[in-house]
């Protein structure tokens, strides 16, 4: 190996397949629509097929925005993305864009699972219903509101540096 030879960068696909590809792993690999918090996932797939990626359970936690905000959860930035899956209930978007109430109390409310993986080039989501599994939705980075803001931060933001423990 002749070490002057500077090494191609191995380019990530695009990220709405990192997507489409994680949460089609995920999906073989939970049976649940219903999961006790959201889960983080390192996500390595530089060099791979988009439908083989490899993932690495990072940590779970009840609020997506803790399990976003905690310190350890910087650990997926060793990874080639990130992936956020969390459950819930999802309910039809009124003429101005918004759910009257809470989705979970809406006449028409559905079991949803939502996969978000996140790199260097974007953030892409994919939804998946409970009770039309192979109605699955994407979405190439449009999605707004808390959460899109949460991820965004989590992987574009520089890291917060804690001062030293004085102890």
């Amino acid at each position: 190996m002749n070490d002057d030879t500077p090494q191609t960068p191995i380019a990530l696909a695009e990220i709405t397949d990192i997507a489409i590809g994680v949460e089609m792993k995920l999906h073989e690999l939970l049976d649940t629509f219903e999961l006790p918090g959201a889960r983080l996932y390192g996500v390595n797939c530089a060099a791979r097929p988009t439908t083989e990626p490899n993932l690495c359970s990072l940590a779970q936690h009840p609020d997506v925005y803790e399990l976003l905000d905690s310190p350890s959860s910087a650990l997926a930035r060793m990874f080639d993305a990130a992936a956020i899956v969390t459950t819930g209930w999802a309910a039809p978007l009124g003429p101005d864009g918004t759910v009257d109430g809470a989705p979970s109390e809406h006449a028409l409310r559905r079991r949803v699972r939502l996969v978000v993986a996140v790199a260097d080039h974007g953030v892409a989501s994919v939804l998946r219903f409970a009770d039309d599994p192979e109605d699955v939705v994407t979405d190439p980075g449009s999605a707004t509101g808390s959460l899109a803001d949460a991820i965004t931060r989590f992987w574009f933001d520089p890291p917060i540096n804690l001062p030293a423990s004085t102890e």
